[in-house]
């Protein structure tokens, strides 16, 4: 394993963006948007991937592998993770033995558009017509309100598996 020497992540909603913000401070390592054209980390580089998750599936993810040589990755949704859960993603994801970390971070319904905006309509209608929110009550709460659980403290794993690893 090569020391990540940048984090590169995709938000959305701005999220991952902060998380990609609080990991690049106490990591001491730059961050990018993995779309800004001007300024990014050069081509195989090592770097930690954050990305926001649609529909189970880590947005961006594609995209940076063409491009860096990803060391780890954090997955950022609004449910709460579960070891079974990510270990369902990073299979999905193909990681093999790149490790992968979900991070809670939230949603905000007035900064979703187009198809994503459409697709959330539609599972809100799907959890309210549910008996008891399909049983996911909180969730049915959290998509038509909105919700932060972004936190340093969930950075804990990321920041030992990179101590652990440097």
């Amino acid at each position: 394993m090569k020391r990540p020497v940048a984090i590169v992540y995709t938000s959305q909603t701005g999220f991952t963006a902060r998380y990609a913000g609080m990991l690049a401070r106490a990591a001491m390592i730059p961050a990018y948007d993995l779309n800004d054209r001007k300024e990014r980390p050069a081509p195989g580089s090592p770097v930690i991937y954050l990305g926001w998750l649609r529909a189970e599936h880590i947005k961006g993810l594609a995209q940076a592998r063409r491009h860096y040589d990803i060391q780890a990755v954090c997955a950022v949704g609004l449910s709460r993770g579960d070891q079974q859960r990510t270990e369902k993603l990073a299979a999905a994801s193909r990681l093999g033995d790149v490790p992968l970390f979900y991070l809670r971070g939230g949603y905000a319904p007035e900064k979703v558009k187009g198809l994503d905006a459409l697709m959330m309509k539609s599972f809100t209608k799907l959890l309210s017509k549910s008996p008891e929110g399909g049983g996911q009550p909180e969730m049915l709460e959290l998509v038509r309100n909105g919700a932060d659980f972004v936190s340093e403290d969930r950075l804990t794993p990321v920041l030992s598996w990179l101590e652990f690893h440097s």
